[in-house]
């Protein structure tokens, strides 16, 4: 929710869908939201209740609610251990950036940069120059409509997931993502599917697509991990 409007939607067969995977296996929420936004998602208040989530991009991961520290030292000794700190990418912006299509700068939990901007009078070029630039500097570089993102290649998704299921022990993981900073997690995952009306779709159809589109693809990919993880024990 955002000042109080819901900016994300299930069907109620997709909620009930997942209610029957989370009890039949391990489910993890996985997002780019920081630990405030995730908390804010009802559905994982009232409804289905998961042990472990991912947040921040892989930054963080929590379980039972709270944070783990273990995972938390990791990723602090990666930050100081960087090449390119948050300070220098928010200095970069700042230098190469004016309000005619910058909207604001926010630093995530000091460990990844999110900007929005104005799409329509944000200069491709500039995208472009920021897009070389981040690969440059070992950044992962992702625009999802007004949001755009600066993540230091090792805070990413896969790696937080990686670090849950050899906790857990669990030795297949399927994942799902529509955008190119899930691309990753999709790929390295035993099966994965992007929804085919993701941003990651176009570049990305050789990992897997749905059939459907928006709110119904979320309901074929719960069936589909349901159909391929019938008759084994996670």
């Amino acid at each position: 929710m955002n000042k109080g409007k819901e900016l994300s939607y299930m069907t109620e067969k997709a909620i009930v869908l997942l209610q029957e995977l989370s009890e039949k296996m391990m489910f993890v929420p996985v997002t780019t939201r920081t630990v405030e936004q995730y908390n804010r998602i009802s559905l994982f208040k009232d409804e289905i209740r998961p042990t472990y989530a991912v947040v921040c991009n892989g930054g963080i991961v929590l379980e039972d609610g709270q944070i783990d520290l273990n995972w938390q030292e990791y990723i602090r000794k990666k930050v100081s251990k960087s090449k390119i700190s948050v300070t220098d990418i928010k200095r970069k912006i700042e230098k190469t950036s004016d309000s005619t299509w910058l909207e604001s700068i926010r630093v995530v939990d000091l460990f990844f940069i999110c900007i929005i901007i104005k799409p329509d009078f944000t200069p491709l070029h500039i995208l472009d120059e920021y897009s070389k630039w981040a690969e440059e500097n070992d950044l992962l570089f992702s625009i999802q409509g007004r949001r755009v993102y600066f993540i230091p290649s090792f805070i990413n998704k896969w790696d937080a997931v990686q670090y849950i299921a050899e906790k857990e022990d669990k030795k297949t993981v399927f994942a799902a993502g529509d955008s190119l900073l899930d691309v990753d997690m999709v790929e390295k995952s035993t099966f994965g599917l992007i929804p085919r009306h993701g941003s990651a779709a176009a570049k990305h159809a050789h990992l897997g697509l749905t059939q459907e589109k928006g709110v119904l693809a979320a309901e074929e990919i719960i069936e589909k991990v349901l159909s391929r993880a019938a008759g084994h024990n996670f």
